[in-house]
């Protein structure tokens, strides 16, 4: 075995309440990927059971014309849930923050084509809106804290962030009983582990001779919340107590299998390889495709990207901010190997920044430029303009 893999569980581990809490939003986010409607119940600290509120939540892209009228005969007005991104592409008028959860108010009797449209599932007519007379709710606190854990639990089962909430009568209990619903609570969705040292564990690795370099050892972390897998991929015999060669990549497979020439992520990838090769070091590879949107939206975004939308206004067409990946899960990584110092391949600001608010110090930032071409010059350009990326000299 390895001198290098040492711990199995997290660095830091997660209370029994906690884990409880994991298991049941796990459930919940399961249900929901697989077309199922789940029952969010919210509770207040302080009051009686009987206090508590029910909502039915469905995915939007999962539903059917028999799941929309199912939802619909418990008698109570649907509510679409989209972000604040998505609703600004609605021509809603919104005074909220960046990805948060907005309730937008609908018609009775709203086709499911049209609720579709809506939710960017399937286009309308380019990236253009449906014509439909919508209207923003203004959700108490306990429907807020409902339509927060809501999107959570979506975006984190990489579905499309757009779902159908119901809000139950106090009488709808026993039918609840009788549909076999799963339950789980906002606390549930608040008390979860997050992402990070809490949830990822260390399971195996192994020497694997690449092209580049025969000495290679690849390790795979897997984060209990959500079952993400993420590989740190260890060329050749990088001195740890030192400041170490790293490249954070976010997985792409078009790019990185393919050779997709849309963006330059797969010759970034080869790149660094090579680099890494030439000077020992660790390649992460992290399980957050399409800026963590995945792949199934990526490739909707690509879509609205032939329509002429640019990749960052492509993916808020889709209800999504501009990046949503999460460097927690890369920081219990580096800990996990004992990387206290790097030198990072990126051109990505953001990088630098989260890897030395997580207590990485980084000594050199190294650029790492990919070729220019007809089909990804608009990309690269929009993350230089838009997202800050560091142009090349």
């Amino acid at each position: 075995m390895n001198d290098r893999y040492q711990e199995q569980r997290p660095p830091v581990q997660a209370s029994p309440e906690e884990e409880q809490a994991a298991v049941r939003v796990d459930r919940a986010q399961t249900e929901l990927m697989h077309g199922r409607a789940i029952c969010l119940v919210d509770l207040a600290d302080g009051l009686p059971a009987a206090a508590a509120s029910y909502h039915l939540v469905a995915a939007v892209e999962t539903l059917n014309a028999a799941r929309l009228a199912w939802l619909s005969s418990w008698g109570a007005p649907l509510q679409l849930l989209l972000t604040a991104e998505r609703g600004s592409v609605l021509g809603l008028s919104l005074s909220v923050p960046p990805g948060a959860a907005v309730s937008v108010s609908l018609p009775v009797g709203l086709p499911l084509g049209t609720l579709l449209e809506l939710a960017a599932v399937t286009p309308a007519s380019g990236p253009s809106a449906p014509t439909v007379s919508l209207s923003v709710a203004k959700p108490s606190t306990a429907q807020q804290r409902v339509l927060d854990s809501a999107l959570t639990l979506a975006k984190n089962g990489r579905l499309m962030p757009a779902l159908l909430v119901v809000e139950l009568p106090a009488d709808a209990a026993a039918r609840l009983t009788e549909e076999q619903l799963l339950s789980v609570s906002t606390a549930d969705v608040q008390l979860a582990p997050a992402r990070g040292e809490r949830s990822l564990r260390r399971v195996s690795d192994a020497q694997v001779a690449i092209e580049a370099h025969e000495d290679c050892e690849v390790v795979l972390f897997r984060e209990d919340a959500g079952g993400a897998e993420h590989l740190a991929i260890i060329v050749g015999q990088p001195d740890f107590s030192q400041s170490v060669l790293l490249r954070l990549h976010s997985a792409c497979l078009t790019g990185d299998l393919l050779g997709s020439l849309r963006c330059d992520c797969g010759d970034q990838l080869r790149r660094a390889i090579t680099r890494l090769a030439e000077h020992g070091g660790v390649l992460l590879y992290l399980q957050q495709e399409g800026r963590s949107i995945g792949l199934a939206n990526k490739l909707r975004a690509y879509r609205l990207q032939d329509e002429g939308l640019d990749t960052i206004d492509a993916d808020r067409c889709l209800g999504f901010m501009a990046d949503e990946r999460d460097y927690t899960p890369a920081l219990a990584m580096l800990k996990s190997l004992g990387i206290k110092q790097v030198r990072l391949l990126t051109n990505n600001p953001k990088k630098i920044a989260a890897i030395e608010a997580g207590g990485i110090e980084v000594v050199e930032r190294l650029a790492l430029y990919g070729p220019v071409n007809p089909y990804n010059a608009r990309y690269i350009e929009t993350k230089q303009q838009r997202a800050g990326h560091l142009k090349e000299d």
